[in-house]
Parts: C-alpha cells; sequence; structure tokens
C-alpha cells in the first residue's frame, strides 16, 4: 500500500542555519533644506553581484540626517557620504 498525500498538511522545507551575510554601499547624497537625501548615487557596494547599491539609493529617501554637521554649519545643499549596511538571511 503507498501513503496517499494529504492536501491540507503544508509541505516541509529545511532551512540550514547559515549566518546572515552583510553588504556594503556608500553612497553619495545631497543634504536637503528638512534633512531628508536627495540626488544619491553609488559610490561603492559589497558584494558588487547582489544589487545593495541599487537598494541603497531605493530606500535613501526615507532617511534623515542631521542639518548640523560636525563643525556647527548647516549641510543642506551640500554633498555627504552614507555608509548603508544591510544584513541579508
Amino acid at each position: 500500500m503507498v501513503p496517499t498525500p494529504v492536501a491540507d498538511q503544508p509541505a516541509v522545507t529545511q532551512v540550514k542555519d547559515v549566518q546572515p551575510q552583510i553588504a556594503e554601499a556608500i553612497l553619495s547624497c545631497m543634504v536637503k533644506r528638512d534633512g531628508g537625501l536627495t540626488a544619491c548615487s553609488v559610490q561603492s557596494e559589497f558584494p558588487a553581484d547582489m544589487g545593495v547599491g541599487k537598494a541603497a539609493v531605493t530606500m535613501a529617501s526615507q532617511f534623515q540626517v542631521d542639518l548640523m554637521g560636525p563643525d556647527g554649519k548647516s549641510r543642506a545643499g551640500s554633498f555627504i557620504d552614507v555608509p548603508v549596511r544591510i544584513r541579508i538571511r
């Protein structure tokens, strides 16, 4: 007798316990007057074949930065480097 699969039982999938991988990108972005970022471009990304730079540019419109730089001057209208780290499981 051959067992018949039951349709309402979920399939079982085994997933290896893998350490998360860290992907990184450095963006160059202009700081807007409200502290938001615009005109971002990818300066570097690692690993290069995962598209993390493109993903970081997409997310950058949601970032907010302090308008005052470490020198006490406004960053509005200037370009800053923005490091982005993404953990991939």
